[in-house]
């Protein structure tokens, strides 16, 4: 199984209302480090009714793999939730808080064999303060 992990969201695709404009740039993703500009956003309400979870640095990513019936898992590591199965969209949404500690896990398995787990660093972002 061969798993993608890249930022191919079409411009102007709601990302629980925003875009991937407002969101980052030039973000890249690079054997296990994914790098570019979180930009800072406040009120992002679609991503989350916890008041605390509506401003900060968000990291979009579409991960797929080469098999239909792949189940993807992914975790952000040191983040305050854990593993989330994807839906049939694979875009995933991450508040990133500190790129230093974090890292994004990425598990891929089809019928319960030979998981594809891959881990990515975040060391490469650069995350917008939230005063310019």
């Amino acid at each position: 199984m061969t798993l993608t992990v890249d930022t191919s969201i079409p411009e102007g695709v709601s990302l629980l209302g925003q875009t991937l404009a407002g969101l980052q740039s030039e973000v890249t993703v690079s054997n296990d480090t994914i790098s570019g500009e979180l930009k800072y956003v406040t009120d992002y309400t679609g991503f989350s009714g916890a008041v605390e979870e509506q401003s900060g640095n968000y990291l979009v990513l579409h991960i797929d793999a080469n098999s239909a019936n792949a189940v993807i898992t992914v975790e952000l590591v040191g983040g305050v939730h854990g593993p989330v199965v994807l839906d049939n969209d694979r875009t995933c949404i991450f508040r990133i808080t500190n790129k230093d500690t974090q890292s994004i896990k990425i598990t891929a398995e089809k019928d319960g064999f030979n998981p594809d787990i891959r881990t990515y660093k975040l060391t490469g972002l650069t995350l917008d303060p939230s005063e310019p």
